[in-house]
């Protein structure tokens, strides 16, 4: 893969210091290999390269394992750090927690090395699962686009060039190097969702559902989902009315489609919370409340993602923050 290596890395050029968050197992230590090797056919010309290895303390071995990791990135001459988390450790939910804190001490040490991006070894399997994990959960069109390429969590640039490479290609490369990958008992343990639809894949694959299809699915997802978010964008700027109070918007955003109408709320909803997620399955149910209510030609109120969405008669839709309770509500 190295000279494919060439293309897939070729835009990271515009970023002066990349940090590659290495786990040791294949994926990552492939990654690590094959842009060592892009930055040094690059030269001076390429980035600066750092290498991260989170230590969340959950197994013994853990913190050989990162030591591991600062061995095989000083064979490349690059700087290793090991980020160690001492949070208090959930009863469920491990791993999406453990994802959370992994993420927020990465990026803590982004801020203080000055890297400008993080490189994540995601791969074409990984999406594979996340699309079907996403639509499992019942996830809209955001969610089914799986993970993109090049995104912003918070503050943060993430990297993901190797969602449309199988993961066994990273794997040969591993092999190519004589490197030898960290095994993680944790990644063929079925408690976790990830896990079990893993091991289903084979299974769906013979039905069709393999990783090329579904990466092409995930893309045809973020395409239709960014084209909607743009028609949405517009319309709110067309029915918002100027309030101090929250979002307004004009009975005009009835006009449009019922996904339009979705984002539009959401969007008011996060202006004014934007503390809070909103959960599409409760925005839907909203709508069709306020669908019904604008009928019947009343007004009502309702509370979502910590806000009070108003409907008056004739149509026009207040969201503004929720009132502490037992606080008197004006309109």
């Amino acid at each position: 893969m190295v000279e494919e290596a060439k293309t897939i890395f070729a835009s990271m050029g515009r970023f002066s210091h990349l940090l590659l968050a290495v786990s040791g197992g294949a994926d990552s230590l492939a990654m690590m290999v094959l842009i060592a090797a892009w930055a040094k056919e690059l030269g001076q010309n390429a980035p600066r390269l750092s290498v991260a290895t989170v230590d969340h303390a959950l197994r013994t071995e853990a913190a050989a394992e990162a030591a591991y990791v600062g061995q095989m990135a000083d064979q490349f001459g690059l700087d290793h750090t090991v980020l160690r988390g001492e949070a208090e450790k959930p009863t469920t939910g491990l791993q999406e927690a453990a994802r959370e804190a992994r993420y927020a001490l990465l990026e803590a040490h982004m801020r203080m090395i000055g890297a400008d991006a993080l490189l994540l070894a995601h791969h074409a399997d990984d999406q594979a699962e996340t699309v079907l994990m996403r639509l499992s959960a019942g996830s809209g069109l955001t969610g089914l686009g799986g993970m993109e390429q090049e995104t912003r969590l918070r503050d943060i640039v993430l990297l993901r060039p190797f969602l449309d490479v199988a993961g066994s290609r990273l794997r040969a490369t591993l092999e190519a190097a004589d490197l030898r990958p960290i095994e993680d008992p944790s990644n063929q343990n079925s408690r976790f969702t990830r896990v079990r639809f893993r091991k289903a894949l084979p299974l769906l694959e013979a039905e069709g559902f393999d990783r090329v299809r579904l990466g092409r699915f995930a893309r045809r997802m973020q395409r239709a989902d960014k084209a909607l978010n743009l028609v949405a964008d517009s319309v709110r700027l067309a029915v918002q009315v100027p309030s101090e109070e929250g979002a307004r918007f004009a009975a005009g955003l009835w006009d449009e489609p019922d996904e339009i109408i979705l984002r539009v709320l959401a969007k008011g909803i996060s202006a004014v919370n934007p503390d809070q997620s909103v959960d599409l399955f409760r925005l839907e149910e909203l709508l069709n409340t306020l669908k019904k209510a604008r009928f019947d030609g009343v007004s009502i109120r309702r509370t979502l993602g910590g806000t009070l969405i108003s409907l008056v008669p004739d149509g026009m839709i207040l969201i503004r923050s929720e009132a502490p309770r037992g606080a008197a509500i004006e309109d």
